[in-house]
């Protein structure tokens, strides 16, 4: 059962479409079964890129989550605005997140000292309108800091996926904080106390009631075992890959177990492995400008050549073959669904590959660099670093 009806979200897409101008009708018949027989795959992710079209508005994806509140998620909201602290409450979304919509994103904390970082990933297959949802990816979880402390903090740092927009005003004014472009992933970086500080409106026995009742609710959603196996490769793959060791060490059963029971599903291990790789990697390449040395370590292989020998025999072709048959340039119009459809790209590992201009400053603020209070700070950074 999922947390917040597909319904009530296509609802917030209509709403904010009729505000700006757009045809509703249109929309729905983008999102609709032909025989009326409820909504198409992915109706959320269709509807926020026609949502886009329709409106012509890049930032789309930016504008539906300004709108959202902790009331606007129901039992989930008043789940959160009931947690003892801002990490509580975050750690309970990341648990339950899998059941929200379509269940296509995933996510987690890496905190490292006094730093930490939101990392969010879109793990459905070939879906469409990316870059509008990496926006409102990114833009949700910021607004949720938001509403859990104080509606002026700011992160130090947001790292999208999507290719640069042509302007960037829409993401700078919202985030009001660097954002930085066609990275391997999309997070958002702050500081770590941020975690600790208490929720306003904590209810802890409110709080204990819901949680369970929601986990409840949720506990058969989602693809079996594959499922969970397939979200830990999504997330695990890179410098610190642990095989289906580590795979199986998380879930917490024997490896041998685990390959045991996949097997039962019709799904082994090596082939979820092998599906998740590839089609990571032609996202990288036909979304990114990443070299292959990049893109080879981020997928986990030890070097290029293994790479390059697994994507020819899943493929036919080489990676560089495959790249330049099929990358797009750029194409910042949105004259055609198709042209704004085309964008696709989200990896599990974090990598900065751009630096932070030292003194930036969001529009019409002044550059800062120290902390400030609730634990926000700018980054000024001058050249790229990579993520714990």
């Amino acid at each position: 059962m999922r947390l917040r009806s597909l319904s009530a979200a296509l609802d917030a897409v209509t709403g904010l479409v009729v505000e700006l101008g757009g045809d509703p009708a249109s929309l729905r018949l983008a999102v609709e079964r032909p025989d009326g027989a409820g909504f198409a795959p992915h109706a959320f992710q269709v509807a926020l890129g026609r949502a886009a079209v329709l409106t012509g508005r890049e930032d789309f994806g930016l504008a539906l989550a300004r709108r959202r509140t902790l009331e606007t998620f129901g039992e989930l909201g008043s789940l959160l605005g009931s947690a003892a602290s801002v990490g509580e409450a975050v750690g309970q979304l990341l648990q339950l997140l899998p059941a929200l919509q379509d269940g296509g994103v995933r996510a987690r904390i890496e905190r490292n000292g006094p730093e930490a970082i939101l990392i969010g990933q879109v793990v459905l297959s070939n879906p469409p309108a990316l870059d509008q949802q990496l926006d409102h990816l990114a833009a949700a979880a910021v607004g949720l800091l938001r509403s859990l402390t104080s509606q002026d903090w700011t992160p130090d740092a947001v790292y999208l996926t999507r290719r640069k927009p042509r302007s960037t005003t829409a993401h700078e004014t919202f985030f009001d904080a660097p954002v930085l472009f066609g990275q391997e992933t999309t997070a958002v970086a702050f500081r770590a106390g941020l975690l600790d500080l208490p929720v306003a409106r904590a209810n802890l026995e409110l709080n204990r009631i819901l949680y369970a009742h929601l986990s409840e609710r949720t506990r058969f959603v989602g693809g079996g075992l594959a499922g969970q196996v397939r979200d830990r490769i999504w997330r695990g793959l890179g410098d610190r890959w642990g095989g289906g060791l580590g795979v199986a060490a998380d879930l917490g059963i024997p490896l041998r177990t685990l390959q045991r029971r996949l097997a039962e599903e019709g799904k082994p291990f090596r082939r979820l492995m092998e599906e998740t790789r590839l089609e990571l990697a032609q996202r990288l390449m036909r979304h990114s400008d990443l070299p292959l040395s990049d893109i080879t370590a981020a997928l986990g292989y030890a070097e290029p050549a293994i790479f390059t020998r697994f994507f020819k025999r899943c493929t036919g072709q080489t990676p560089g073959a495959w790249r330049r048959q099929t990358q797009k340039p750029p194409s910042h119009s949105f004259s055609t669904v198709d042209q704004l459809f085309s964008n696709q790209g989200e990896h599990p590992r974090f990598k900065m590959t751009a630096a932070i201009p030292a003194g930036y400053a969001a529009p019409g603020r002044p550059p800062t660099t120290g902390a400030s209070a609730g634990g926000s700070r700018r980054v000024t950074a001058s050249g790229p670093r990579r993520a714990m």
